[in-house]
């Protein structure tokens, strides 16, 4: 058997309680182009008053301030970021330094890289229509990112039209086209369905010529 100071359970009060701050919560992400936004939640905790976000194995942060309301506060933040996979840590701070637990999502920033792989849905074949000074025009089937394409072009009173053919819409026709202008469409995309941004694949042209 042995035996220890009866005092020496003194040196686990000296530290006294661990303390921290409330947890980031509700922690989302949302890729974009050439940047990240993320969104969380503070629930409690009156006492917080900065954020620090930690990327790249804590290599690179940014620091938020924060002013508190009364009840839940909603903190979006955007960061630009070169393209590349990401995996974020957010803590909560006091101002005396009392922390909080990491609350972690990871993301993606999308670029020229990503850019560069885009393609315009396919126009399988168009016939113009000299009646209505129009164009019918048949699409190909989309990509499963692509959200739309969007034609474009100057009709005969020289005001230019803009119109979006839906991913599941085969045929789009247009009427009163300037003669001899040049309609042009491109495919809009979201790489992912949180992605704050669009993206587009190289316009595509027509010389009208109905």
């Amino acid at each position: 058997m042995s035996c220890t100071k009866s005092n020496d359970y003194t040196k686990y009060l000296e530290t006294g309680e661990i303390r921290y701050a409330a947890k980031p919560e509700l922690l989302k992400a949302f890729p974009g182009n050439e940047r990240v936004k993320l969104q969380w939640q503070i629930l409690s905790d009156q006492n917080i008053n900065k954020a620090k976000i930690y990327w790249r194995n804590k290599s690179d942060s940014i620091e938020v301030p924060i002013i508190r309301s009364p009840g839940i506060d909603t903190i979006s933040v955007i960061i630009p970021l070169k393209e590349g996979a990401y995996s974020f840590d957010v803590v909560h701070f006091h101002a005396d330094g009392v922390r909080s637990l990491a609350a972690n999502v990871s993301s993606t920033s999308y670029g020229p890289s990503y850019v560069s792989t885009l393609m315009n849905r396919a126009l399988l074949s168009h016939s113009w229509t000299p009646a209505n000074q129009g164009i019918v025009m048949n699409w190909g089937s989309s990509e499963s990112t692509s959200i739309g394409t969007k034609v474009s072009y100057i009709n005969i009173n020289n005001d230019p039209r803009e119109f979006v053919v839906g991913v599941k819409t085969n045929s789009s026709s247009y009427t009163r086209l300037l003669q001899h202008s040049v309609l042009e469409y491109k495919t809009l995309y979201k790489p992912d369905t949180l992605c704050i941004d669009t993206f587009y694949s190289p316009i595509s042209t027509l010389k009208v010529a109905y």
